[in-house]
């Protein structure tokens, strides 16, 4: 059967028409909608995560501008790279090397915030089970649970699809959302890096940093990132 064919079939939404779109190749294409659509709904997990377990509705976003999570979005293209061929390992042997490949991924995730702007999203350190507040052992076994459902589960669903959207349209659809997020990704950088400079006493250097000091104070950013902690003030 070919890719057209199980897009257009009748049913076309059934486990056996889900697994030949995830055996398609893996196009870059496919792989940008894969990161766009995680990336969302990592967001909208988190949020109503935290809704329901705290009370909160507060953002979760990666993000200045848009409801996106790069953790989420990277992390579904890790696995899909490290995992799109492997559905017909066993589950014991997914869930372990999701383990080890996701606690690796948020370790590298928390070290190059902290590289980068000074700060951590999230702190681990009063969980057990944890190495250097980055990660813990209660995640690492989400992560791994997390690769069984998506080689089992979300990768072929999606993969569908992706498959079933027009393709002259899909390709407009992820241009416009590559554009976005490239410039709310370099805008969130930027504000960040200055709230980190802000905060070693560095005075703003041209019309840039003084755009940035102006429109993203510290205080819009800790209501943007409110679970963002500083460094020195969490004692890192």
């Amino acid at each position: 059967m070919t890719r057209q064919d199980t897009a257009q079939a009748p049913g076309g939404w059934t486990g056996e028409a889900a697994r030949e779109a995830a055996a398609q190749e893996l196009t870059p294409y496919r792989v940008f909608w894969l990161f766009l659509i995680a990336g969302v709904a990592g967001d909208l997990i988190e949020v109503a995560f935290w809704l329901l377990t705290r009370g909160e509705l507060i953002s979760r976003s990666s993000l200045v501008y848009g409801p996106f999570s790069l953790v989420w979005a990277l992390g579904a293209v890790l696995l899909t790279l490290a995992f799109h061929r492997m559905d017909d390992q066993s589950a014991v042997r997914i869930v372990l090397s999701g383990t080890v490949l996701g606690g690796a991924y948020e370790y590298i995730c928390s070290w190059v915030q902290e590289a980068l702007f000074g700060a951590c999203f999230w702190d681990y350190r009063h969980l057990p089970f944890n190495l250097n507040g980055r990660v813990n052992l209660v995640f690492c076994l989400f992560w791994g649970l997390a690769a069984l459902v998506w080689v089992r589960l979300v990768f072929p669903a999606l993969c569908l699809f992706i498959d079933r959207i027009p393709h002259r349209r899909g390709r407009r659809m992820i241009r416009a959302a590559a554009l976005f997020l490239a410039c709310s990704t370099l805008l969130s950088a930027a504000a960040l890096c200055r709230m980190d400079q802000r905060r070693r006493d560095v005075p703003a250097a041209g019309a840039v940093a003084r755009f940035l000091d102006e429109s993203y104070p510290d205080s819009w950013l800790k209501d943007r990132y409110p679970n963002m902690g500083i460094l020195d003030e969490i004692g890192w």
